[in-house]
C-alpha cells in the first residue's frame, strides 16, 4: 500500500507542477510572440489560464497532503488535547463533505456542459473537459481528507502531545 501512495504522491506532484511549469511556459511564448515578432496569439491567454488554474486546484491537494494549507491557529494552540481532537476529527469530516459537493454539483456541470455542447470562447474547447477539474479536485480532496480522518483517529491525538514536546525543545 505505501508503493501505491508514494506513485500517487508522485503523479500529483509531477502533475500539478508540469501543469504550472507548463502555463507559465505558453505565457512566456505569449509575451515574447507578441513584443518580439509582434504576432499575438489568441489561444495563449485561454489555455494558460486552463494549465495554471488545473494545476492550482490539483496543488490543493499537495498542500494537504504535505499539511501547507493557510490556518489560523493562535486559538486552537490554547485549545487542551481532547478539544483539539475533536476539532480536527470535525474538520476533517467538513473536508470530506466538501469533496463529496465539489464531485457531486461539479459532476453536474460537466454533465450539463457536455449535453449542451458549449465551447470555449478563443479556442472552442469543449468546456466539459475545462470543468472536470472540479470532480477531480473534489475526489482528490476527498481522498485526501478521508486519510488525514483516518490518521487522527489512530493516532487518538497524539500528534499534539509530540509537537508540544517539539516545541519545548525548540525553545530551548
Amino acid at each position: 500500500m505505501k508503493k501505491f501512495w508514494k506513485a500517487f504522491a508522485f503523479v500529483e506532484d509531477v502533475t500539478s507542477g508540469g501543469l504550472l511549469f507548463l502555463g507559465v511556459t505558453v505565457i512566456f511564448y505569449g509575451v515574447i510572440m507578441r513584443y518580439v515578432f509582434n504576432d499575438a496569439r489568441s489561444w495563449v491567454d485561454e489555455v494558460s489560464q486552463y494549465m495554471i488554474i488545473w494545476g492550482t486546484l490539483i496543488g490543493t491537494s499537495v498542500a494537504l497532503r504535505n499539511n501547507h494549507h493557510i490556518k489560523v491557529d493562535m486559538l486552537f494552540e490554547k485549545f487542551p488535547n481532547k478539544v483539539k481532537y475533536l476539532v480536527t476529527l470535525f474538520a476533517h469530516a467538513v473536508g470530506v463533505s466538501f469533496g463529496i459537493f465539489l464531485i457531486y454539483y461539479g459532476g453536474g456541470l460537466v454533465k450539463f456542459t457536455y449535453i449542451s455542447g458549449q465551447l470555449s470562447t478563443d479556442v472552442g474547447i469543449p468546456l466539459f473537459k475545462v470543468y472536470s477539474i472540479l470532480p477531480l479536485m473534489g475526489f482528490l480532496l476527498t481522498l485526501r481528507f478521508l486519510v488525514k480522518l483516518y490518521e487522527t483517529i489512530k493516532d487518538n491525538g497524539q500528534q499534539w502531545e509530540a509537537h508540544k514536546a517539539e516545541r519545548k525543545v525548540d525553545l530551548g
